[in-house]
């Protein structure tokens, strides 16, 4: 007879969190209007190219969060930038019931980057001095 104790239960695998992530991503992308995801794909594209690339997830729930908060798809206010930073990206995770991916507020400035290098804003955005104004703002407190 052995003395040995039994070994415990193994505990449950957990999903690969690259595969819950993309379905999340998935999730959002599938709800975004089409210049959103046009716009996902130039800040990927661009960010690449540059070798400073933005988190997948990050960017995916910044354009859901934008999209939610938003008057337009495309349309960008100084004071719509300050919410995102400063509740609304929070906020809209808890709403949908995600934790906030690091690097939100990156792909928050890389979107603005390259609508403000694309000239993609729509006529009732602020210009983008000051939307990068309110970022450097919020990002710096």
């Amino acid at each position: 007879m052995s003395n040995s104790t039994p070994n415990p239960p193994a505990p449950p695998s957990l999903p690969d969190a690259r595969v819950v992530d993309r379905s999340v991503r998935r999730a959002l992308m599938s709800d975004l209007p089409a210049e959103l995801r046009d716009v996902r794909r130039i800040v990927l594209s661009d960010t690449m190219a540059n070798g400073v690339p933005v988190r997948p997830s990050a960017l995916c729930v910044v354009l859901a969060a934008h999209d939610d908060l938003a008057d337009g798809p495309l349309r960008f206010t100084a004071a719509h930038v300050e919410e995102l930073l400063w509740c609304g990206l929070s906020e809209f995770c808890e709403d949908v019931g995600l934790e906030m991916p690091g690097g939100c507020p990156e792909a928050l400035h890389a979107v603005l980057a390259a609508a403000s290098a694309r000239d993609l804003f729509d006529g009732g955005s602020d210009p983008a001095s000051e939307l990068f104004a309110s970022f450097r703002q919020l990002a710096a407190s």
